[in-house]
């Protein structure tokens, strides 16, 4: 299976995993799309990592909220416990830069790789995220079989520093470092344990 994880090149990384076992592949390809299901449902993220994590809301190119399925281009917005984001209107924002997915006889995946943005509710033309541009998430489910994989592979995440106000750039400083030293690891484990709960 191809998976479009980027490379590790500047900054810090993370990678995030749990993991599921069935009996059957009957069993773990019935599994397989509700966990497929719950990667798709971005505004129930916060449900499923725990609510006191961050919360998650999908956007479309004009700035509004929808609950649908995610399409590339379309933007995430994020609302994470901590200081709030000027430039993102008190949100931290990232665009869909690609969706894949794969359906093979034992093997299924669905990934989704999402990068800093700034905010298409307003007209700053600066990243609106702690982490710099270079930065990406990448969200996988897959099945093998009869184990069931959820994952997240952070790369390139340096604090975003570059045409802010000293305010901001204190404020992602704090928070950029705050993921890197570990509440990162925390929000994602708890959010791929929950998509295989």
């Amino acid at each position: 299976m191809k998976m479009s994880i980027p490379p590790q090149k500047k900054g810090n990384f993370n990678d995030t995993s749990s993991e599921r076992l069935f009996t059957t592949e009957k069993q773990a390809k019935l599994y397989f799309r509700l966990v497929r299901q719950r990667l798709l449902s971005i505004h129930e993220w916060h449900k499923i990592a725990g609510e006191e994590k961050a919360e998650f809301a999908l956007v479309n190119k004009s700035g509004q909220v929808v609950k649908r399925l995610p399409t590339i281009g379309d933007y995430l917005r994020i609302s994470i416990p901590g200081p709030t984001n000027q430039s993102g209107d008190g949100y931290d924002w990232v665009k869909v830069e690609d969706i894949h997915e794969e359906d093979n006889l034992h093997e299924e995946l669905i990934s989704i790789k999402v990068r800093p943005s700034s905010s298409p509710q307003n007209d700053k033309p600066v990243t609106a995220h702690f982490f710099d541009e270079a930065a990406t998430s990448n969200f996988i489910v897959k099945r093998e079989g009869t184990k069931i994989s959820a994952e997240v592979h952070g790369r390139n995440e340096k604090p975003n520093l570059e045409d802010l106000n000293l305010i901001e750039k204190i404020r992602n400083s704090f928070v950029a470092l705050g993921g890197i030293f570990g509440a990162s690891k925390i929000q994602w484990k708890s959010f791929t344990d929950g998509l295989l709960t």
